[in-house]
């Protein structure tokens, strides 16, 4: 197994292994159908903890606006920022999109971050001070994006669902070739960071390579 790359699935402790480890999804499993099988049956072991019976789970809010905006970009999803100033907002547009985020049309449909600081928006096209709840589509390299359309807390939750709801049925999933992806971003000298510093020799060395050639 090389040394930059792992994947396996772990009981919510994070420690505890509920599958084989390897180097990808595609080494576990025979297909998606197989992997999403395996997924529901593990699911169904882990209800979400709900704080009342008819609350919906905590948003799935990614670290920071430039995680998930490289993150909506590779899963080819529009993303969702909340504006964190001020926090009494945030907290509302908060548990607004946690009653529509984990609605059936919406479930898996969008990526969501919280923006702690306006330097955080300064990537994304269009984007406002004043803006509540951003909706935002990503860059080919997720490195900026640029504003779908914008609403407040202050929204009630059927048009706020009606809003994300007419983002889905129109943003463009244009899937790319990993090839021609990664050529024309070494040819445009854009390069991304991991979070978790690189190890493997081979991968070190193909990077250097690919630098060379900018």
């Amino acid at each position: 197994m090389l040394e930059n790359t792992t994947f396996s699935i772990l009981a919510p402790d994070g420690k505890r292994k509920l599958s084989a480890s390897g180097r990808g999804p595609r080494h576990m499993f025979r297909n998606a159908s197989a992997m999403a099988s395996t997924m529901n049956r593990i699911a169904k072991q882990y209800p979400a903890k709900r704080s009342q019976p008819d609350q919906q789970p905590a948003l799935p809010l990614m670290k920071d606006v430039a995680l998930a905006l490289n993150v909506a970009a590779s899963d080819n999803l529009p993303l969702v920022v909340i504006n964190a100033l001020p926090d009494t907002k945030a907290t509302a547009a908060t548990a607004l999109l946690r009653q529509v985020a984990w609605t059936r049309p919406l479930s898996g449909q969008f990526v969501y971050a919280l923006a702690k600081d306006s330097k955080e928006l300064k990537a994304i096209s269009g984007a406002k001070p004043a803006d509540q709840i951003l909706v935002i589509e990503p860059g080919q390299f997720g490195l900026e994006g640029k504003v779908l359309t914008t609403f407040d807390h202050a929204e009630d939750a059927g048009t706020a669902k009606a809003k994300l709801m007419n983002v889905t049925r129109n943003f463009s999933r244009q899937p790319s070739s990993h090839r021609s992806h990664v050529r024309k971003g070494i040819e445009l000298g854009i390069d991304w960071e991991s979070q978790i510093p690189e190890t493997d020799p081979m991968s070190i060395r193909a990077r250097q390579r690919m630098r060379g050639r900018q």
